[in-house]
């Protein structure tokens, strides 16, 4: 299952980049996407991942929650909030390296816990973390297509986002052997909190202005009901 989740991470991406490539979304479909996994990614925080997470480590897996919203808070004056749909582009001016490296960055922590097959198994949180991967990257796809930067390193920029996130779960497989099972619960719990402001900041982002946008409040509540469906 692991192997499987892996190809998954790596695979995702690279369809979203082809995805902007071929048929060029409108950015209203995207604040829709962005909206409906954010919702579905909270729920599922809140009603699964976070309370058996802290019933099996307790309380001091509460400063690993924190500490990923904080560093989530740092990466975004880099990444300059794609991971949540923001494209922002000058025409002929590359996209900043130090911009790439804060998203693999993300993604590569947030691939770390799914070496645990437990996580790796629980198919609510890998489809929420899925349908985030999926936004995030045509967000990136968009901007470096806006640039103006060259399919080829286009491409290798997609793919080494795409192979962050395997790295992370290879990564949690060989420090998982030696520091043992807590070592990934906490690598999940900081994962956690980089979910939480990331799906936080998309649900408060979709009624900007204190005004209430239909379409994107359905797909939130889609999103929150689709996350309440999974529990049993």
């Amino acid at each position: 299952m692991t192997l499987i989740t892996a190809l998954a991470f790596f695979l995702l991406p690279l369809l979203s980049g082809a995805l902007v490539h071929v048929l060029k979304p409108e950015a209203r479909w995207l604040r829709l996407l962005l909206s409906l996994s954010g919702a579905f990614l909270l729920g599922i925080v809140f009603l699964h991942m976070l309370p058996e997470l802290y019933a099996e480590e307790g309380m001091r897996i509460g400063y690993w929650v924190l500490g990923g919203f904080l560093l989530q808070v740092v990466l975004e004056f880099f990444s300059h909030g794609i991971e949540h749909g923001h494209v922002h582009a000058t025409p002929g001016k590359a996209m900043p390296l130090v911009t790439l490296f804060s998203l693999c960055l993300h993604s590569y922590a947030e691939g770390i816990p799914f070496a645990d097959p437990d996580v790796a198994g629980d198919v609510p949180f890998l489809a929420g973390v899925l349908l985030h991967k999926m936004p995030m990257a045509i967000a990136l796809a968009t901007v470096l297509l806006r640039s103006g930067t060259g399919k080829l390193a286009s491409w290798v920029m997609l793919a080494t986002f795409a192979v962050a996130a395997p790295l992370g779960i290879g990564t949690g497989m060989l420090v998982g052997q030696e520091l043992g099972h807590a070592f990934l619960h906490d690598m999940l719990g900081l994962a956690i909190g980089m979910l939480l402001h990331i799906s936080t900041t998309i649900i408060f982002e979709s009624a900007p202005d204190h005004r209430i946008h239909i379409e994107r409040f359905l797909a939130v509540l889609l999103g929150a009901a689709m996350a309440m469906a999974t529990m049993h």
